[in-house]
């Protein structure tokens, strides 16, 4: 997605129109639509801004429009970054599968919670015998899921948000890394 396509499908998760978001940002409904629409790129501070007022990270709104290889590449950065291991295993159909396990970043246990809970939902959604009821069920389910990963960690309750900050500010320290020093 374009960072014009994510802010419109936040705001949009937002319940806001462009003229709101513009109003919230002191711009106008105009500068929203050519945003949105890919004619105009906001700057960084703007771009902050609007993450800000949308109430995600900015790089929720940035990152998310490439390719195969960039996309392999921001991989390896985190597997280097995080101490990242390789493993192989079979599906269960008996098939090879590759999988990447990030001992050093070990807050992402709350994300595989959150997507068990996600495939929990879409299990139930699919149980649904309507077929308007089931769609919306499973449209609502990926959205909520959309929106955990637009706003973690904010998205996690204060003591899990704390222990996640204490891991990440842990691990800066023991690379060198923590900009606090």
């Amino acid at each position: 997605m374009t960072v014009g396509e994510n802010i419109r499908r936040i705001r949009l998760e937002r319940n806001l129109t462009q003229r709101q978001l513009g109003e919230l940002l002191g711009t106008s409904e105009a500068y929203i639509r050519a945003y949105e629409s890919g004619r105009r790129n906001p700057k960084p501070a703007t771009l902050d801004k609007i993450a800000s007022v949308l109430a995600v990270n900015p790089e929720v709104l940035t990152n998310s429009d490439f390719d195969g290889v960039t996309a392999i590449h921001r991989l390896f950065q985190i597997f280097r970054q995080y101490d990242g291991h390789l493993f192989e295993y079979e599906d269960e159909d008996g098939n090879p599968e590759v999988a990447i396990s990030f001992r050093t970043l070990s807050f992402l246990s709350s994300w595989f919670d959150r997507y068990e809970e996600y495939l929990e939902e879409i299990e139930f959604a699919n149980s649904i015998k309507n077929v308007e009821e089931r769609a919306e069920a499973l449209l609502e389910a990926k959205a909520d899921f959309d929106l955990w990963m637009d706003i973690y960690p904010e998205s996690e309750p204060l003591p899990q948000r704390i222990k996640i900050q204490k891991t990440h500010d842990n691990f800066l320290d023991k690379i060198g890394l923590n900009p606090k020093k």
